[in-house]
């Protein structure tokens, strides 16, 4: 067990002045809700907003509200790799998963394999995933859509205050989301939010948030508490302790489609005061940290299109492919040792998940099951320094073949 300097894999600050915020907010109640949804509609430039307890939750009304519009739809096609949170909210609103591989060396989908996915008359909605914060290409994907009723719901749970193009990302489909959870762009210890301008789909949202339970006293304690937590030992100097606990699991990845959905607070709210200064702080920071492991690191180690490229974008991690599984874990091993926070994103394909892979038993997504083999990634939020992102680069180096630095 390390003792001593450790990195978090990701990390969102929340600092004393938004906790005091928070705090402030319980006591303005509804109000502090509306404030933060207001400002919300206003960044974004949308018609209609929802706080709700996490970015799992929010996709999950999403599909609910759907599946209201369009009953006879039933199928929702996603990248064949990505987060975990997102069959499970499909599975939870009773829903069938569609995979769709993956585009060689990128996070968006294949565009072959896809194509004939978008005939078929179930079709209800696709999910383009702006995963680690790297854009996925909606506008390309709105042009392969000819059918009106087939919605594109842009998954940007990891790339809030994200740009490309000239556009914020999460404004480009019909329906977007975000997570404001622990280890996002920034942080209300959990969170999420819906934003879209389809006046019809609103309603019908809207109507299901109102029947939704509100969190608890006790819920509402918890958040508090993991506030002061999330202070003091997401700190570099401190986060050796919680993740030498085991029984806080830090850093598994657990496939749960039984999970709650709660309406925001308003502690998390208040947390979220002068939120748009800390999003555009934190943003230059990661795209500094990004920049410099590009740097330091070969760029054919990193998860970009040569597109993606041509506007860095805002990370929430730094994606790095390596030649195996056998150097990622020997990278993960010497990370652990010396605190670097490297790490895996989620363990496996959505096609290898216990719970789910039986629906897809003879198909195959060799990108996304070979990229869930390579991939690792590298923490560049704001607690990161410059020298820990040169131990990156003696790290990566360190792990490949020699003459292949």
């Amino acid at each position: 067990m390390r003792i001593g300097r450790t990195l978090p894999p990701a990390a969102a600050p929340i600092g004393w002045k938004a906790f005091f915020d928070g705090l402030l907010g319980i006591l303005h109640g509804d109000k502090e809700i509306e404030r933060f949804e207001r400002e919300l509609k206003e960044y974004f430039g949308k018609r209609h907003c929802f706080l709700v307890s996490s970015g799992k939750a929010a996709l999950t009304l999403i599909l609910l509200a759907l599946k209201e519009r369009y009953p006879d739809r039933t199928e929702v096609i996603i990248p064949a790799y990505t987060c975990y949170s997102v069959p499970s909210a499909i599975m939870r609103a009773g829903l069938e998963i569609k995979l769709c591989d993956l585009a060689e060396n990128s996070f968006d989908f294949n565009s072959e394999q896809l194509r004939p996915m978008l005939e078929s008359d179930r079709l209800l909605a696709v999910l383009p995933t702006h995963l680690f914060g790297i854009p996925a290409d909606v506008e390309r994907l709105k042009s392969l859509i000819n059918d009106p009723q087939v919605t594109i719901i842009e998954d940007a749970a990891q790339a809030m205050g994200g740009e490309w193009q000239s556009k914020k990302l999460g404004t480009q489909g019909d329906v977007s989301f975000f997570s404001l959870g622990r280890g996002k762009a920034f942080t209300t210890v959990e969170g999420g939010i819906i934003l879209t301008d389809d006046d019809f789909l609103a309603g019908v949202i809207s109507s299901r948030v109102a029947q939704i339970d509100d969190y608890s006293f006790i819920g509402k304690l918890k958040l508090v508490f993991y506030a002061i937590a999330l202070n003091i030992l997401l700190r570099p100097s401190l986060f050796w302790i919680p993740k030498a606990l085991p029984f806080l699991k830090l850093g598994e990845t657990v496939f749960d489609s039984h999970f709650s959905i709660k309406r925001m607070c308003a502690f998390q709210a208040g947390l979220a005061k002068s939120w748009v200064d800390r999003l555009i702080h934190f943003g230059k920071l990661r795209r500094r940290n990004s920049e410099l492991c590009s740097e330091f690191i070969e760029m054919s180690r990193t998860a970009f299109s040569d597109a993606v490229l041509e506007e860095y974008p805002d990370l929430i991690r730094m994606p790095i492919f390596l030649p195996g599984p056998d150097q990622r874990i020997r990278l993960l091993a010497e990370s652990e040792r010396q605190g670097l926070g490297a790490a895996i994103a989620y363990p496996d394909a959505i096609s290898k998940i216990a719970e789910c892979g039986e629906m897809f038993k003879g198909q195959s997504f060799p990108n996304a099951e070979e990229l869930a083999q390579k991939l690792a990634t590298l923490p560049v939020h704001p607690l990161v320094k410059r020298d820990d992102i040169m131990k990156f680069s003696g790290l990566v180096k360190s792990v490949l073949p020699q003459g292949e630095v």
